[in-house]
């Protein structure tokens, strides 16, 4: 019987990069992934030989300097990624309505102030003390400065509400909905959300913003290299569903088909609803359980993805935020009637054409409920299964609803559009083992901050947690998630010196 240090389970980025940090110390590493494509949300796909991710369009904080940067040089990947940069005079573009205009959202926060200036001559003082504002919050925490600290200084500023937060800085109602219009890197929830979520993720692409070409999954794939590189064993379809506790810790962790893999600590980078699902231990309570499985997801979407005829569809280097309406937290609750609420467009450049878009991927808001009707279908790489033919109306009719809409703000695409696919909740759901297909895992409530705020250790000795539901999603998230994670075993100023050496 071979028994490693570490077992994780999920090969999603928190798994990659926890396995990788303890890899690095010489640990005995073991990772379990269910599909056949290691990245969780960094996976991508091609159509018609066009590579296209499948949640990771952009990342921001990836410039020399920042904390992201910092992390993935220290685990050897930096310098492998090819990036592309976006325009730093509008990384996104917000749009609403009918309304021509589309308001910048810069690179640089200086920039960020003078690209608004313009849409907003009045509201200087505001604009400086919003970006004062996120930077405050991010000061509040410790990790995202790769520092150690203490859990008084996030609570300091963690109580604070995103809407009434953004209507102190300003009494513009526009403004207010300029400064949240791309919430759909969130989520956000008007009234739930707090402010910390947004100023974090809002410093990240002010301070840079890139994508990364081919895709994403370039990420797993290098972390993947280096964890072989460190002699860890990565086990692709192997599905876990049981982990078996003895004597009062988790022993081993047994797969679909009846393999047993034996660990001395366990992490888990799956969402805490399905962990639970595995799990027959007398340490973990009812009432946890209970809690979990009450908690409030965030919402799922529809992703539409199109190949472009070349040379056609000239190429934006920002990304385009719509909502239909002038308030952009409606589009969360909309009416199946009133589909599509909003879209979020992301364009890749065709380096045969320079200067033209090869394709295009456009994602909008979904609630769960409209696919429900198919929930006991499953379907992903490793579990291939046919939803049936309404299914598949169903997705024709959405996708032509919703390049019609993005059509009327981009009507180049008339015509010009050679092939597509798209992914409903469901999709989400089976690939990234999300509850309803959750886009970022469990919504954190400002009005419920102890029930939707995960920890990293539990009740059982040996078993760990980690990924978006623990600390905050998207990559930098997850990445500073896998060092609080890591520091569990390895100590965090040890773990925080060796990172910013």
């Amino acid at each position: 019987m071979t028994k490693h240090d570490i077992i994780i389970i999920g090969g999603g980025l928190g798994g990659l990069l926890t396995a990788t940090f303890l890899a690095k110390e010489g640990m005995k590493v073991c990772l379990l992934e269910k599909d056949k494509q290691l990245g969780g949300c960094l996976q991508t796909f091609s159509l018609q030989k066009k590579v296209f991710d499948s949640c990771v369009h952009y990342i921001g904080g990836l410039g020399e300097g920042h904390t992201l940067n910092t992390i993935f040089k220290y685990v050897g990947i930096m310098d492998k990624l090819s990036l592309k940069e976006f325009d730093h005079n509008s990384f996104d573009r917000i749009a609403f309505g009918k309304e021509a205009i589309e308001y910048p959202q810069a690179i640089g926060k200086q920039n960020f102030i003078e690209q608004l200036l313009p849409y907003f001559p009045k509201e200087k003082e505001a604009l400086k003390k919003y970006i004062d504002t996120i930077t405050l919050v991010g000061d509040h925490f410790p990790l995202y400065r790769l520092r150690n600290g203490s859990a008084d200084e996030k609570s300091a500023v963690t109580g604070w509400s995103l809407t009434d937060t953004i209507n102190s800085i300003t009494d513009n109602p526009k403004l207010q909905q300029v400064l949240t219009g791309n919430n759909l890197l969130y989520a956000g929830e008007a009234d739930k959300t707090p402010f910390f979520l947004h100023a974090l993720v809002m410093e990240s692409y002010i301070h840079s913003a890139h994508k990364i070409v081919p895709g994403s999954s370039q990420i797993s794939k290098f972390l993947w290299n280096e964890l072989q590189a460190h002699g860890a064993e990565v086990h692709r379809s192997m599905e876990v569903k049981k982990l078996v506790e003895e004597n009062g810790e988790l022993s081993y962790a047994q797969t679909a088909d009846g393999e047993r893999f034996y660990g001395k600590h366990f992490i888990a980078n799956i969402h805490p609803e399905v962990l639970l699902s595995m799990l027959d231990s007398k340490q973990i309570r009812p009432a946890y359980r209970n809690r979990i499985k009450g908690l409030d997801q965030t919402i799922s979407t529809f992703m539409l993805n199109l190949v472009l005829k070349p040379g056609t569809i000239p190429m934006r280097r920002h990304n385009l935020y719509w909502n239909a309406s002038e308030n952009s937290w409606d589009a969360v609750n909309y009416k199946p009637q009133d589909w599509p609420a909003n879209y979020a467009a992301f364009f890749t450049e065709d380096e045969q054409n320079p200067g033209f878009a090869e394709s295009l991927s456009i994602l909008s808001y979904m609630h769960f409920e409209e696919v429900a009707k198919w929930h006991d279908t499953e379907n992903y790489t490793a579990h291939k299964e046919d939803r049936g033919e309404d299914y598949h109306a169903f997705k024709e009719q959405r996708s032509e609803t919703l390049l019609a809409k993005v059509t009327e703000r981009i009507p180049e695409l008339q015509g010009n559009v050679t092939a597509h696919s798209a992914a409903t909740p469901l999709t989400y759901r089976d690939y990234t083992a999300t509850p309803k297909g959750s886009l970022y895992g469990i919504l954190k409530d400002i009005n419920k901050p102890t029930e939707t705020t995960i920890a990293t250790r539990t009740r059982i000795p040996n078993l760990l947690l980690t990924g978006q539901n623990v600390n905050l999603h998207g990559v930098l998230g997850v990445s500073i998630t896998a060092i609080a994670t890591s520091a569990e075993l390895l100590g965090m100023d040890y773990l925080l010196n060796k990172i910013k050496a």
